[in-house]
């Protein structure tokens, strides 16, 4: 026989039920409510979403413990959250004193405790409170002569996750909560029975764990959520796919957080905030969580500050619009050379502040986390220097810096604050005194040949690859700073298909500063980073597939190793490659670094290719030149195979028996052999050339070929 838990009767609490209780809230306010208890005592709070500007409006909420999982009413305008004192719900109005009310729970209720979780649903009349592995529980709120708690049927087999609050979406009757943790992930909870929805990770720490105490909507359907420990805002749309979160605002901190909002308000912007005027790629409009300020008295950049309802980006700004220029806080006495030292003067009014600032040094419209070049600078009223360093890595030109002035000393380059002032600055980036150092001329191409049937030589015609390559250095007082690659296809001889990269052996990749590097392929800006992951060492990868740039003319099976199948047209890339810190000359690879093919992923590349490894071998398969060691993605199984006598541990690397390799360096755009005519019968001083390590044997060998067996444009 089903059991029916009797209903237990909570002893008369010490006021009179629903007596003296203050008026509601205006209807529907605009403001956040977050409550804290600090010490024992509930404190008050009225955050303004879009800057994160505090008040408090109650420090003392006439109770001695903690009020939480606290929701505001829509149906009735006052605030609900559990009396931790009375160990019942709460009820409180516009004087933000708490009245614990008379509820009667079942016996599910009575053993859950206290809540800390909790909101009133939109489309009932509800407060709903949640307890890890207790279950989700609700108590109707029409008829204040009684107030049952219950526990919903079904919930307690599905309360297993980690959360401090949770709010109800203001139109589809679900519950939405943020989890704790360094991976926080939304949920998406149905009040029938509490069984959740991962949604996916919305935010990922990389300090301490997350607590969203606060968590609250606007009607749009953007959720809202006060991380404890800070007091940044976050904000994320609950109906994007994946849903992502940013950081909106900077709120109060506290360790016991827990906030209630009318879902149904907008998010104002008063007319007293600050906004930028940079470009809005870089954060400047409301929509674009742009950067603002809470005007207050005394406490801003220079020596005047005007307010506006959104941003005006350049060159609407308000500073032309209206004549006011209040963008005098900061000024340069110095100019932006890269690799250099500047100087920023800072001009404070009032104290406690801190200055915050970024540049895009990459001049890609956006400021990247490893462009802040200030941060958290404490100033004195008045007048500061402050010093930065230019990276070498920028770009010259024109660009923007933003200055964000507050009483926070963290804070990012978008989102709002409840004080001080953004500034947002044009500056122009230069750059002098810079060598070039190029190889082998800066008219030339050393030429890179390769042949593909390695660990085989078969034909070795050396004609399977062959690229002009020219190699550029940028040098100030002896660091190199970024380099950069020109090469062009001459050739393709092959029926397999390969992939083309350079390797900086040597070069760390960390020291790659990969979200600066400009590469194209025929004049064609590429967008994917060419930088190849899980490398010690900068690995480059200009192809992945060189058959996608090569057009054959009608009867040909390969480019130019073929008589009458030439072509003037050159595939060419072209790639600029900064460093995150210079590297002295003396520590650079020796040219032409590493320039190497490798099979094509998934494609065939012989049987003698594919027995080795046990499979297509992609980049498992690399070809180097002689004696230069490959990356970590080439597989070792393939030293002393077949034909192959690599000796890692002498330093012999891609050479047969008789000292021939799979790729050479010719350093000229040369006369290659034809399709299947074997470089040696072409070249014959190639064979004492090859069989010398030291390579001073025959080092013009490359100059007199037989005629009749090489390739004629």
């Amino acid at each position: 026989m089903k059991y029916l838990a009797p209903l237990l009767l909570l002893a008369a609490l010490s006021i009179f039920a629903n007596d003296g209780i203050a008026a509601e809230f205006e209807s529907c306010p605009t403001q956040a409510f977050i409550i804290q208890t600090p010490s024992s005592v509930p404190i008050a709070y009225g955050v303004e979403l879009a800057t994160g500007s505090y008040v408090i409006l109650s420090d003392n909420m006439n109770r001695l413990a903690s009020y939480n999982g606290v929701g505001f009413n829509y149906h009735d305008n006052y605030i609900y959250g559990w009396d931790y004192e009375a160990s019942t719900l709460g009820k409180t109005g516009d004087d933000y004193m708490i009245t614990p009310l008379t509820i009667t729970k079942d016996a599910d209720a009575a053993a859950a405790g206290n809540f800390f979780v909790g909101d009133i649903a939109i489309n009932e009349n509800v407060w709903y409170g949640y307890r890890k592995n207790k279950g989700l529980f609700k108590i109707p709120l029409d008829d204040p002569s009684q107030y049952p708690m219950t526990l919903v049927t079904g919930s307690a087999i599905n309360a297993t996750y980690n959360i401090t609050d949770f709010a109800f979406h203001p139109s589809d009757g679900y519950i939405y909560a943020v989890t704790n943790g360094y991976n926080a992930s939304l949920l998406r909870i149905d009040p029938f029975d509490a069984s959740a929805t991962n949604l996916g990770v919305v935010v990922v720490s990389t300090g301490s764990k997350f607590t969203f105490g606060a968590q609250f909507f606007d009607p749009d359907g953007t959720l809202y959520m006060s991380n404890n420990s800070d007091g940044k805002i976050y904000r994320l749309d609950v109906n994007d796919s994946p849903p992502l979160a940013d950081i909106f605002a900077y709120g109060p901190s506290s360790s016991s957080n827990d906030g209630a909002r009318c879902a149904l308000a907008e998010v104002p912007v008063g007319e007293n905030v600050d906004f930028g005027d940079a470009p809005d790629t870089y954060g400047t409009y409301m929509q674009s969580n742009g950067a603002r300020h809470s005007i207050i008295d005394d406490f801003y950049l220079g020596a005047t500050v005007d307010g506006e309802a959104n941003g005006y980006p350049t060159p609407l700004s308000d500073d032309y619009s209206d004549g006011i220029d209040d963008e005098d806080g900061i000024s340069f006495p110095t100019g932006f050379e890269l690799g250099e030292s500047a100087v920023i003067l800072a001009t404070a009014t009032g104290s406690g502040g801190f200055l915050n600032a970024w540049f895009d040094w990459n001049k890609d419209g956006v400021f990247d986390s490893d462009e802040q070049a200030i941060t958290g600078h404490a100033l004195s009223p008045g007048n500061n220097s402050v010093n930065l360093d230019v990276p070498t890595w920028g770009k010259t030109g024109q660009t923007w810096a933003r200055f964000r002035f507050s009483s926070l000393a963290d804070i990012g380059p978008t989102g709002g604050a409840g004080d001080g002032e953004v500034e947002d600055h044009q500056i122009s980036m230069t750059e002098s005194g810079v060598t070039i150092n190029y190889y082998p001329s800066s008219s030339t191409f050393t030429s890179i040949v390769f042949e593909d049937l390695y660990p085989t030589q078969e034909d070795y015609d050396m004609n399977d690859v062959i690229f002009h390559l020219r190699l550029i250095e940028y040098v100030k007082y002896g660091q190199v700073r970024r380099v950069e690659f020109l090469a062009k296809l001459a050739a393709a001889g092959a029926f397999y298909h390969n992939g083309f990269g350079i390797q900086l052996p040597g070069i760390a990749m960390s020291n790659i500063k990969e979200n600066t590097i400009e590469w194209s392929i025929d004049d064609v800006t590429q967008s994917a980073s060419p930088l190849e992951s899980e490398q010690t060492y900068g690995v480059f990868i200009l192809a992945q597939d060189l058959w996608d740039y090569i057009t054959l003319s009608t009867g040909c099976e390969f480019l130019r190793s073929e008589s009458g199948c030439g072509a003037s047209y050159r595939t060419t890339w072209k790639m600029v490659i900064p460093f995150v810190n210079a590297v002295p000359e003396s520590q650079m690879p020796d040219f032409p670094y590493d320039p190497f093919i490798f099979a094509t992923p998934e494609s065939d590349h012989g049987r003698a290719a594919k027995a080795v490894v046990g499979e297509h071998p992609g980049r498992k398969l690399e070809i180097h030149l002689k004696n230069k060691a490959p990356t970590d993605k080439f597989d070792t199984a393939y030293f002393g195979s077949k034909e192959d006598r690599s000796v890692p541990s002498q330093g012999l690397y891609f050479l047969n028996e008789d000292g021939m390799s799979w790729a050479l360096e010719v350093p000229t755009s040369w006369k290659h052999p034809l399709e299947r005519q074997r470089l040696d019968a072409c070249y014959p001083e190639f064979i004492d050339f090859a069989a010398d390590n030291s390579g001073n044997t025959n080092l013009n060998w490359y100059l007199n070929p037989i005629t009749a067996l090489i390739f004629q444009d």
